[in-house]
Formats: structure tokens, C-alpha cells, sequence
């Protein structure tokens, strides 16, 4: 059998996506199990040996909705590859445009653009991503930007432990925690202090269970996906009082945001006394991100 012949079999058993999306996902398959490449199949290289392959086991999983990600239990993310399972979310296009943003920050530090306290390069920088799951967002920016200090923080074990190996596998130095950020008690010797504060929180609430894609709804983890109707901002307003609390002095917060909720989301941080608050979009024009700067006033008080 050639790589063209293997590639029409699996295209024509896979039913329950669209012929575009069907033809990326053999493309994967087919370059993850044998190293075809998308020129190996269109010139018909011939295939040596795939008898250990149960394609009949990953069509079936496949066609039950199951996310080839998980399949895989691997993705790529920001350039990177990254390993995913059932208690991870799958890491999202969107999301790599929250990296961007951190980055392009920091870099915007460097060359001047803005103006911190903490600008030299000399000074070792502090980062922390909240509900890091499989630790895409942490790590990356730990790659990103050497000069920072990163930590992480999750409540759920499982997720950690595959964030920890996610780390270990792309040789990045994250301290992962487990932390509640919705439980949190503060004292003055558990604050660690932050020049910038990412996070991508649940925020799909209840009611728009419906519009979800089954592959979603099914197999990812409700924990980091969804919050209830009555209280869609819960985590946005533990981490606005959190980063008001543990922010160095214009310091920096990015958190993805529910596209339905961008004006509320902003308020929240208003709020909460920062400044520079601004709702970006993402690049499919959908309000996906709130940005917002804290400048503290001179001998301020911590909200402890």
C-alpha cells in the first residue's frame, strides 16, 4: 500500500467532521504513526511497515468525537509540543495570541517602551500563571522570557502532574503549586510578589452547554471549562483582588475572557483600582482578552 491509498481509507471512514477538518486530522495521524509528510502522500511513497497501527481502534475514537489530541495525548502549542489527557483542557490558537501578548509586553520593557521599575535586564522578573493546566501557558513564557522567574498554579493534581512532565519535556523551569484561587487565604508570608499575573479561567457558563461541540462537552474537563450562570465572573473576581494583592507596581495583568462578557470582565478590574484597562480581540475580532496595568499609589496599603 502507498501513502495516497493508506490516506483515501482513513479519509473515507472518518464521518463526523467536515471533508477540510478530516483531511487535517489524517494528515496528523498520518505524519505522527509513520512520518508522512503531506508531499509523502500527494507523490505516493510506497509504506514499509504498519502492522503494529490499530487505525480500526483510533476511527472508532475518532468517530465517537473523541479529540485526536487526547488520541495522540500530544499537541502542539506556541511551537511546542505539549502532552494532553482527559484532565487537561486541549490548548487553543487564541491562547497562543495570550503568550503573544505577555511577550510582546516584556519585550516592549526592553526596549523602552515602557517604563517599570524592574526594566534591567539584571533583575530577575516574576511571573505567574493562574489554572495552568497542561502548563502551555507557564511554560512557553518561561522559553519566551529567560529573564523571568515563572510559577504556576492549579487546584486540580492531575493537571499539575502533566504540567510538571510537560516542563521536564521541554526544558523549561516552571514552580507549579497547588493553589484554590477561589479559597485563598492571605497572609503577609505566603504573598509572593509579581511583575505580571496571566490566566485563562473557566468562564463558559452553564447556559451555553448547547452551542458546544460535542468533542468538547464530552471528553475535556468541565472543571477548567465551565461556571455557573448566576456568577459567569467568579474567578475574574478573585483574580483581580489576588493581583491587586500580589502585583509589584505597574505591574501586569492578561486573562482570556468569555467573548459575551468583555465589558463586565474589564469592569471587574476597574473595579478593583487598575488602570489601563483595555479589551482586546482576538484575530477573529472577538473581544478575547482584558489587559490592565496596577499603579500603586505611594505608601499604599496591602489589601490583605
Amino acid at each position: 500500500m502507498n501513502a495516497k491509498q493508506l490516506f483515501d481509507s482513513i479519509f473515507k471512514q472518518i464521518t463526523v467532521y467536515d471533508d477540510q477538518e478530516t483531511k487535517e486530522i489524517v494528515f496528523w495521524l498520518l505524519e505522527h504513526y509513520l512520518g508522512l509528510k503531506k508531499i509523502d502522500i500527494i507523490s505516493n511513497k510506497p509504506i514499509d511497515n504498519q502492522q503494529f497501527i490499530d487505525w480500526e481502534n483510533i476511527i472508532e475514537r475518532l468517530n465517537n468525537h473523541e479529540p485526536i489530541q487526547y488520541i495522540l495525548g500530544e499537541t502542539e502549542f506556541y511551537g511546542r509540543r505539549f502532552l494532553v489527557n482527559s484532565s487537561v483542557l486541549i490548548p487553543r490558537p487564541e491562547t497562543e495570541e495570550l503568550v503573544d501578548l505577555i511577550r510582546n509586553f516584556e519585550l516592549g520593557i526592553r526596549s523602552g517602551e515602557y517604563k517599570t521599575q524592574n526594566s534591567s535586564l539584571k533583575i530577575q522578573h516574576s511571573l505567574l500563571d493562574i489554572g495552568t493546566g497542561s502548563g502551555c501557558i507557564a511554560i512557553s513564557l518561561a522559553k519566551e522570557l529567560p529573564n523571568f522567574e515563572v510559577f504556576a498554579y492549579d487546584i486540580s493534581e492531575k493537571a499539575l502532574e502533566t504540567a510538571k512532565k510537560n516542563a521536564e519535556l521541554n526544558d523549561a523551569k516552571v514552580v507549579f503549586e497547588k493553589r484554590d484561587m477561589l479559597n485563598h487565604t492571605f497572609t503577609h508570608s505566603n504573598i509572593q510578589s509579581f511583575n505580571i499575573i496571566v490566566s485563562n479561567p473557566p468562564y463558559i457558563t452553564k447556559s451555553e452547554i448547547e452551542k458546544m461541540r460535542k468533542n468538547v462537552l464530552d471528553f475535556e474537563p468541565h472543571l477548567a471549562l465551565f461556571v455557573e450562570n448566576n456568577d459567569p465572573l467568579i474567578f475574574y473576581v478573585a483574580i483581580a483582588d489576588f493581583s491587586y494583592k500580589t502585583l509589584k507596581n505597574k505591574g501586569l495583568v492578561v486573562v482570556e475572557i468569555n467573548e459575551n462578557l468583555g465589558i463586565e470582565t474589564a469592569q471587574v478590574f476597574v473595579e478593583n483600582g487598575f488602570s489601563e484597562v483595555e479589551i482586546i480581540k482576538d484575530i477573529h475580532q472577538k473581544d478575547r482578552f482584558v489587559k490592565a496595568i496596577l499603579i500603586k499609589k505611594e505608601n499604599e496599603i496591602e489589601r490583605i
